[in-house]
């Protein structure tokens, strides 16, 4: 073989490599569930990481009510703070490899909810209309009902 000729290869092979990655990184690791969802497939941590995560944006979102109920805008944005981007940063070393896994819009979704906590944390702060913060926490919420609506988390076989 020539240089030519392994030079068309590896440029073949980078193509393929690339379009992949970028398959992957559009629809993620998943299939039709059985209930007609999203079903995206991890591995046993990375499920039990993206649950605890879950479980920590409702926990905020009572922990804001709670404070909100109690007129305390410090605890109530504290709680919202607690899952910001802040959170996001904080498990960048063990979400790199689910990020592949999850489809854009649910990766959009995420994100979206994330940064909406940061901004009502801020509204919060400046202690607006608990009213216009429930409205708030209302977009927030529908993010909330969207995901689990569309997508499931399942782990992934053993087989491949």
């Amino acid at each position: 073989m020539n240089s030519k000729s392994i030079g068309k290869i590896a440029i073949a092979l980078w193509f393929v490599t690339i379009i992949t990655l970028g398959y992957f990184f559009y629809f993620g690791s998943t299939s039709r569930s059985l209930d007609n969802r999203t079903a995206i497939h991890l591995t046993p941590a990375e499920r039990q990481l993206v649950l605890t995560e879950m479980r920590a944006l409702l926990t905020s979102v009572n922990g804001m009510i709670s404070g909100l109920a109690a007129k305390d805008y410090e605890g109530a944005a504290k709680a919202a703070d607690a899952v910001g981007m802040g959170l996001v940063a904080s498990l960048e070393h063990q979400e790199k490899t689910i990020l592949l896994k999850l489809p854009v819009e649910f990766k959009k979704l995420g994100f979206g909810t994330h940064e909406k906590f940061d901004e009502i944390a801020a509204k919060i702060r400046k202690k607006q209309d608990v009213h216009t913060l429930l409205g708030e926490m209302d977009v927030l919420t529908r993010n909330c009902i969207a995901c689990h609506a569309s997508y499931k988390i399942e782990v992934e076989s053993e087989e491949k």
